[in-house]
């Protein structure tokens, strides 16, 4: 039986784990219960930029960010833009390699950037955090292009032996102006939900990660089928009041590993965290930066174990 891949299916079901499912992104992977597989692909020719062609930039945790500079500046470059090709030779050669260490672990799919934050990449911040309201139509149609983009794959990921699809998104420029909610609804949603469907439909889970300002879409996102949202900031969280929302009904994956001193106290906030958000059943993930040095790992999995689901 994989037991590990049956652990997180307890977590994210509300199915009552032994214990605290664990995600180390990158090298550490013998601490983890999850795979990590990036879908997302380089220009052949040139490793510093996307597939999609704009600039290939990972922050320090590992996580791909969303260039500001416009790739797309005009209508014009709009027009001839190709999209890129499936091309799943590439994107999915280096399966193989990292099914020799996976054994029994949960495995996610992962598109790096997704959805809008593809779309903001294209077109730079400032056209990105406009072009919803002063130019829908063509908006609407490179969104469209997006999702047609992702939404080809889920099939063959759920062949090739994947469990989840991963989708990293947020809704405009950090502290500047982005689409509310209600906008969203307007524009976005049935798109967001086609795909979701799409993938539930061929047996994937949906693992959601946004920015912590986007706190109030929740609601919408388990609406229509997110199981999973990753919250890299738990320290900009209101983690009681979003605890006393969504508890129960949707899965936490959260990162500890900036909470985490190697001091006495370091369980206590954990166990704060965790009784925020977990239900007596499920519903919490602890994630981990690839960058992150195996000692402290070792101490996140230590405490993990000791703080338990009622059962």
């Amino acid at each position: 039986m994989p037991v590990r891949k049956s652990l997180v299916d307890r977590a994210i079901e509300f199915k009552s784990p032994g214990r605290i499912p664990i995600w180390v992104d990158g090298d550490h992977i013998k601490h983890s219960d999850i795979l990590t597989y990036d879908l997302s692909l380089p220009l052949e020719d040139d490793p510093s930029k996307s597939e999609w062609g704009f600039a290939r930039i990972r922050g320090e945790n590992g996580e791909f960010q969303v260039p500001t500079d416009s790739f797309l500046p005009d209508w014009k470059t709009v027009d001839l833009y190709q999209p890129p090709q499936a091309d799943y030779a590439r994107r999915l050669a280096e399966i193989p390699r990292l099914a020799a260490v996976c054994e029994d672990r949960y495995r996610i799919a992962s598109y790096g950037l997704s959805g809008y934050s593809v779309y903001s990449a294209l077109r730079g911040a400032d056209f990105s955090a406009v072009d919803f309201l002063v130019e829908t139509d063509r908006f609407i149609e490179v969104m469209e292009l997006i999702f047609e983009f992702e939404s080809q794959m889920f099939d063959l990921l759920v062949r090739k032996g994947f469990h989840a699809v991963e989708f990293c998104d947020d809704w405009g420029p950090r502290g500047t102006s982005k689409i509310t909610l209600s906008l969203w609804r307007c524009l976005l949603k049935n798109y967001y939900a086609r795909e979701f469907r799409l993938a539930r439909d061929s047996g994937l889970h949906i693992w959601f990660t946004t920015s912590s300002e986007c706190t109030e879409f929740y609601g919408d996102l388990k609406e229509i089928g997110v199981d999973v949202v990753r919250i890299e900031k738990p320290y900009d969280v209101e983690l009681a009041n979003l605890g006393r929302q969504y508890r129960g009904k949707l899965c936490f994956a959260v990162r500890l590993d900036e909470l985490i001193t190697m001091q006495e106290d370091d369980e206590i906030n954990v166990q704060h965290i965790f009784d925020c958000l977990a239900a007596p059943n499920g519903g919490f993930i602890a994630t981990v930066a690839d960058n992150v040095p195996e000692k402290k790992i070792a101490r996140i999995a230590s405490i993990a174990e000791k703080i338990k689901y009622q059962r």
